[in-house]
C-alpha cells in the first residue's frame, strides 16, 4: 500500500551472465522450491490448471515460488495487479493514472498472464510499489511518478544481452491506487460501495504477505520527484518524506525480511541521464543505505512511534499487527537468507544478530552476507548471536567473505563455534565447497574469512592444525604443507 493520506560461486547455472539481476537470480533458481514442510498451505482452495486455463507445468512453476500465498487476494478480486508493459505505455504518452475502478480491463493482468509469466530463475513476476502519496485524493496528479516508475519498470523489462530476451518477460505491479478499490470522488461524495469497501478491507490485510513475500519485487520510490513542493499541499495532507510516514516504513520493513538484495529497489537512487538495463538498475539501487536489516516486531513498533500518519489511530495498531504476522510468517519459514552486497556494516550486522539471537529463523540452513563491510564488531555480534540457544540450529552454511574482518572478530566466531554455536555447520568459504566438514575444522577456519588476500602468518589457516583457533597465545599457528594457509592439494582458503 502507498503511503497515502489516510555469489557464492557454486551457483553457476547462468553462467556468463554479468549482471547484478542475474546473479541474484541464479542463487534463488539454485535454491529450488519452498521446502514443503517449511511453507503452509493457503487456507483457501486453490484453484487448478484446467480452472485458470494454463498447463499444469506453468502452474507448478508458478507455486514453487511461493505463487499460491498471493493467489487467495487475486482471485477474490481484493487485489489487482496493474500490467508494466501498460503502465510504460501509459506514462510514455503522458497519461496520469487513474483509480482502480477507471482503468480499463487491459491495464491488468490476471492470475492465469501471472502463471504464464513465471520463470525459472527464482522469483514471481509480481512487484509492489512503496511511495509517498504526493496529495491528499490523488497519490501522483501530474504523472510525475508514473514517469519514474514507468522508467524503472522499462530496465526491468529489458532483453538481457546474453539470452538475447528478458530475464523478467511480464510484471504484474500492486500501485495501491489502481490496486485497491478507491473512494472515486470523494470531495463530491462518491465513495466505494459496500461491496468494494470489504474488498478494500480484505486487500489492506493481505499487503504483508505482497510485500513480504521472498520471491516479489519491491520498488520503493524514497524521494519526491522534481517540482513537487510539500509546503504548497492542501490542508490535512501528510507531507512527510518518504522515510517518515508510518505507511512507507511499514512497506520498506516488509521488504527487508528475507528477500534477497536484488527484490528490494530503492528507485530514489537512480540517475538523472542514464540509460538503465535490469542490471544497472539493480546495481545503483540495492545498496549504500538503499537497504535496512530486518527489526524484530519489538523494535518495528518502538520505531513506529515516530512516524506520520494521518490516520494514526486506526492505521498504526493494523501495521503492528501486520507486520509482526509477516515476521513470523517469513522468517519461520526462511531457509536460506541472502544479505550479500549490501553495503552493510557494524551496526547493521548487530541489528540482524538480534533477529538470530531471538530464534526467530528456527529453519535457517544458509546465511550469505559476502560482500558488505562487515568487521570486527560486527563479526562479534554475529557470533554472540549464535551462541545463543536456539539460534539458527539448522545452519549448514555462513559466508562472510568480501568483508573487512580482522583477527578479533573471526576469533570470536572460532570462540562461538568451539562452544557449540551453530552446531549444524559443515562448511564456509573454503575448499572442497560441497564437502561436509567436520566439525572441529571449523575451530581454525573462520580465521581465514577474509577477502583481502591469500591467509598471512598473522592469521590461522582454516585446515586442521594442532592447536585450537581461541589459542591465547600470540604466536601464529603454522598451517599444514603446500603453502601459507594450504588447504587439500596445496590450495589455499580465499575466501
Amino acid at each position: 500500500m502507498g503511503c497515502h493520506a489516510s555469489r557464492p560461486q557454486e551457483y553457476d547455472d547462468l553462467a556468463g551472465l554479468a549482471s547484478t539481476i542475474s546473479s541474484g537470480l541464479q542463487e534463488e533458481r539454485a535454491e529450488g522450491p519452498i521446502p514443503a514442510n517449511a511453507e503452509a498451505e493457503p487456507a483457501t482452495a486453490l484453484a487448478s490448471a484446467t480452472d485458470l486455463g494454463v498447463s499444469e507445468t506453468m502452474l507448478e512453476g508458478w507455486r514453487k515460488w511461493g505463487g499460491g500465498d498471493l493467489e487467495p487476494v487475486l482471485t477474490s478480486g481484493a487485489a489487482a495487479l496493474l500490467d508494466a508493459q501498460w503502465i510504460i505505455r501509459h506514462a510514455e504518452a503522458g497519461g496520469v493514472l487513474a483509480h482502480r475502478q477507471a482503468l480499463p480491463k487491459e491495464a491488468f493482468l490476471s492470475l492465469a498472464d501471472l502463471v504464464e509469466a513465471t520463470t525459472e530463475y527464482g522469483s514471481l513476476p509480481v512487484a509492489a510499489l512503496s511511495y509517498p502519496w504526493l496529495t491528499k485524493d490523488h497519490p501522483d496528479p501530474r504523472g510525475a511518478n508514473l514517469s519514474r516508475v514507468a522508467r524503472a519498470l522499462k530496465a526491468l523489462l529489458s532483453d538481457h544481452p546474453s539470452l538475447g530476451k528478458p530475464l523478467i518477460p511480464r510484471l504484474g505491479v500492486f500501485w495501491d491506487f489502481g490496486s485497491l478499490h478507491q473512494h472515486p470522488d470523494p470531495a463530491n461524495g462518491v465513495l466505494r460501495t459496500e461491496e468494494q469497501n470489504a474488498l478494500f478491507k480484505q486487500g489492506l490485510g493481505c499487503l504483508g504477505t505482497l510485500y513480504s513475500h521472498k520471491y516479489t519485487f519491491v520498488l520503493r520510490l524514497t524521494s519526491f520527484p522534481d517540482g513537487h513542493k510539500a509546503e504548497e499541499q492542501a490542508e490535512g495532507t501528510n507531507v512527510a518524506k518518504y522515510f517518515d510516514r508510518g505507511w512507507c516504513f511499514t512497506e520498506q520493513s516488509w521488504a527487508g525480511l528475507t528477500k534477497a538484495g536484488f527484490l528490494s529497489l530503492d528507485l530514489g537512487k537512480m540517475r538523472a541521464g542514464t540509460e538503465y538495463d535490469c542490471g544497472r538498475l539493480v546495481d545503483d539501487c540495492r545498496k549504500d543505505g538503499g537497504r535496512r536489516p530486518p527489526l524484530l516486531p519489538s523494535a518495528f513498533a518502538a520505531e513506529l512511534e515516530s512516524k506520520s500518519f494521518t490516520n494514526g489511530k486506526d492505521d498504526k495498531p493494523l501495521v503492528k499487527q501486520l507486520y509482526e504476522a509477516a515476521f513470523e510468517e517469513q522468517f519461520g519459514k526462511a531457509t536460506k537468507l541472502s544479505y550479500a552486497n549490501l553495503g552493510w556494516g557494524d551496526a547493521e550486522a548487530a541489528q540482524l544478530a538480534e533477529v538470530l539471537a531471538s530464534g526467530a529463523a528456527p529453519r535457517l540452513e544458509k546465511l550469505y552476507l559476502y560482500d558488505n563491510q562487515i568487521g570486527d564488531e560486527g563479526c562479534k555480534a554475529l557470533a554472540a548471536a549464535l551462541g545463543k540457544e536456539g539460534a539458527a540450529p539448522r545452519l549448514e552454511e555462513l559466508t562472510l567473505g568480501e568483508n573487512k574482518l580482522g583477527d578479533e572478530g573471526c576469533k570470536a566466531l572460532a570462540a562461538a563455534l568451539k562452544e557449540g554455536a551453530a552446531p549444524s555447520l559443515k562448511a564456509r568459504d573454503a575448499t572442497p565447497r560441497h564437502t561436509p566438514l567436520p566439525h572441529p575444522m571449523l575451530i581454525a577456519h573462520p580465521l581465514a574469512c577474509r577477502r583481502s588476500g591469500w591467509t598471512t602468518r598473522s592469521s590461522l589457516s582454516w585446515w586442521p592444525c594442532a592447536r585450537s583457533a581461541v589459542s591465547t597465545s600470540n604466536e601464529p599457528l603454522q598451517p599444514r604443507p603446500g603453502g601459507e594457509g594450504a588447504g587439500p592439494g596445496g590450495m589455499a582458503a580465499r575466501v
